[in-house]
């Protein structure tokens, strides 16, 4: 019923936004142009825009944080048009078995949701039992931009890497800066950040300490948490870098939806994660690499007993060479140490047994891009991963991209991911199994990019996957236990997306994104219709704009079980800038449309978040 209402309201923006006077400042965000820009994809190797043969969103967050109040996952739920972050609290995600946060791209994710890889600064981030990312770590404060690689990926980045790869970005400082932030809003909900930035011609500095909490929409579903960052830079040479970053993540969160509260004591999880990453960057000659030395570590502890302890340690080295112009070869290694316990401390003799698993992991690829003419781009490669569970997997990749004019390119491209099992379905329940094999997706696109000037392009992909021995709970007749994760689970997925990013003034910038998707059996949270936009302009000093989505087909399970009502979202944000500070504020739900991401549990109503923030140079 509010469908037609809220085209209204975009039709009319557009509209108001096309006849508004001009003088406000040129966007100064980073514009990528498909003859000239040279992009670095998630530290692996660079390669120019037009040679690049499958589909990538390179989001830059400063444009796009008042579109989000937490995650940068909201802002890849928002700007990628095949990406579905499920979402049904005011502030946090959490995690579990019905924790949010969980992120479905082209047809692909699982849950818990270790179909898709998440990296910071090029190295993975997951928990290293379950196999998941950890969406609440991903906070927008000292994200530069976000690299989203639509599709399997696994022939670069390795296992997880089923549906795509989001790499976030750290920003490195540029001048000495104080930074204060604070908003507020309803639902008891509150945040506050300080940062400090020191700059000097060989050194970058950056703190960071945010503080978000909120009592959420329902009874018990309350969120407190912290986010404490820091990364150091140092210039070793003239063409070499030593960064060294680490965060901490202390948080709590309630979710109703995780089990039954008979004592009306709340159904909580609490979660420790801290990481650190040494890195050295550099060129020599033709040869730029990167050298990664990294851990992650967490501990977790949930309402019903369950307590776990997690690491990985890591190591890597990636390079890229520039034989010349016309060829170019990426290639690295990487080693992985992995693993922790699990109990439960209100029935200890139970399942799980406190007994250290570990995984030991090897892998190598590489990756050649090959222009014998500068329309014309043929890709190739191929990764190796070895897992000390006694399993190996080789992925390949191809591609081509052809230029037919300097504003239109076509491209196609063939590619492979797998997933190792996870240490939760090997080792940890009666209903794991050590004998699991990796998962695996084969994919196909093709797709064009038409370029009407350097602001105003047009996109289009389409998509098939063919997903075999997905690891899934299955009967198991005659037998204890009477469920066992098997790799039972096969789908026959397709789809296409298509976006129109037009910037026709200075003062206006509109995306409009509609994706289909036929996920097969692999229903849950995978909608069949997503259309969504972001719309925004500058008046004067006010910054304007008004964002949503369109969700259709969207289902709570597998096998088209629990359907869920369609919905649309609108949302809209307004700063204004005075001085050293900016006025905020932040409208969730604009229509307090109901909808529910679990039957009978309902997502957060209208809300929103109010305040302010300081930049003060020093």
């Amino acid at each position: 019923m509010r469908t037609p209402f809220l085209l209204t309201i975009i039709i009319t923006l557009i509209h108001l936004t096309i006849t508004l006077s001009s003088g406000t400042e040129v966007d100064s965000v980073k514009t990528y142009h498909l003859q000239d820009s040279i992009v670095v994809i998630a530290d692996r190797y660079e390669i120019p825009l037009k040679s690049i043969a499958h589909t990538i969103d390179l989001v830059p967050v400063k444009r796009y944080a008042d579109a989000a109040n937490h995650s940068v996952l909201q802002v890849v739920d928002l700007l990628t048009a095949t990406a579905f972050v499920m979402d049904k609290k005011v502030l946090g995600y959490g995690v579990g078995t019905a924790g949010a946060g969980s992120i479905n791209i082209r047809g692909m994710g699982g849950k818990p949701n270790s179909g898709i890889l998440v990296l910071i600064n090029g190295r993975p981030d997951f928990m290293a039992i379950f196999g998941h990312p950890l969406p609440d770590v991903y906070g927008l404060e000292d994200i530069d931009q976000i690299e989203i690689i639509k599709g399997p990926s696994s022939a670069v980045f390795g296992t997880n890497a089923m549906g795509g790869v989001i790499n976030l970005v750290s920003e490195t400082p540029s001048q000495n800066a104080l930074n204060f932030k604070m908003m507020g809003g309803n639902f008891n909900t509150f945040k506050q950040r300080f940062g400090m930035d020191f700059h000097s011609p060989n050194s970058q500095l950056r703190l960071n300490f945010t503080h978000q909490q909120s009592d959420g929409h329902v009874d018990l579903t309350g969120f407190n948490g912290w986010n404490m960052s820091t990364q150091f830079t140092r210039k070793l040479a003239q063409n070499w870098k030593f960064t060294l970053s680490g965060r901490y993540v202390p948080y709590q969160f309630d979710d109703p939806s995780m089990g039954r509260d008979a004592a009306g004591l709340g159904v909580y999880g609490k979660i420790r994660r801290g990481m650190a990453d040494a890195q050295i960057t550099g060129k020599m000659g033709n040869l730029n690499g990167s050298y990664h030395l990294f851990t992650n570590l967490g501990h977790h502890r949930f309402f019903d007993g369950f307590e776990s302890h997690d690491f990985s340690y890591g190591l890597s080295t990636y390079q890229h060479l520039n034989f010349s112009g016309k060829l170019q070869i990426g290639f690295g290694a990487e080693a992985l140490h992995y693993g922790g316990r699990a109990r439960s401390i209100v029935a200890p003799a139970g399942p799980p047994a406190p007994i250290l698993h570990t995984i030991n992991s090897m892998a190598s690829y590489v990756v050649g891009f090959y222009t014998p003419t500068p329309r014309f781009t043929i890709e190739g490669g191929f990764r190796y991963q070895h897992a000390s569970i006694d399993v190996g997997q080789t992925s390949p990749t191809a591609g081509l991209s052809y230029l037919p004019s300097s504003h239109l390119k076509l491209f196609a491209n063939y590619n492979h991911g797998f997933r190792f099992p996870t240490l939760q379905e090997l080792y940890l329940f009666p209903s794991s199994d050590d004998n699991l094999q990796p998962e695996n997706i084969q994919s196909a696109e093709t797709g064009i990019e038409f370029y009407f000037d350097n602001r105003n392009y047009l996109k289009f992909s389409y998509f098939r996957n063919n997903v075999t021995q997905l690891i899934q709970l299955a009967a198991n007749p005659g037998k204890q236990p009477p469920y066992r994760y098997q790799n039972s689970g096969e789908a026959q997925q397709w789809g296409f997306e298509t976006g129109l990013y037009l910037q026709p003034f200075p003062f206006m910038k509109t995306q409009l994104m509609y994706s289909y998707l036929e996920p097969d059996n692999l229903t849950a949270y995978n909608p069949a219709h997503m259309f969504k936009y972001y719309l925004a302009t500058e008046w004067r000093k006010f910054e304007f704009a008004v964002f949503g989505k369109y969700i259709a087909g969207i289902y709570a399970q597998n096998s088209r079980l629990d359907k869920l009502d369609n919905y649309a979202l609108l949302n809209f944000s307004l700063t204004y800038p005075v001085r050293y500070a900016t006025l905020h504020l932040q409208v969730q739900n604009v229509l307090n449309t109901y909808y529910e991401f679990l039957p009978g549990y309902g997502a957060p109503p209208l809300n929103f978040l109010a305040g302010f923030s300081l930049d003060l140079p020093r």
